[in-house]
């Protein structure tokens, strides 16, 4: 399995839950047809929970942290 390096991180947003940080992510993809190459819960204990989300190409990496990150 091959690394991917166009991989962006999402923090969940200032008084949200996990799951709408999730569904907010989940619906700008399938809107954009734009599918993740990995889609991984992180946790970090002065951030509190977010994701890490490979692409497949470098502008969809781009666009997809403009809108998240």
């Amino acid at each position: 399995m091959a690394l991917n390096p166009f991989v962006v991180q999402v923090e969940r947003k200032p008084g949200g839950s996990f799951g709408e940080t999730m569904n907010a992510v989940r619906i700008w993809l399938d809107h954009r047809d734009i599918r993740s190459t990995s889609f991984l819960p992180i946790t970090q204990i002065d951030r509190g929970i977010g994701f890490r989300i490979g692409f497949n190409s470098e502008d969809e990496a781009h666009l997809f942290e403009r809108e998240f990150a």
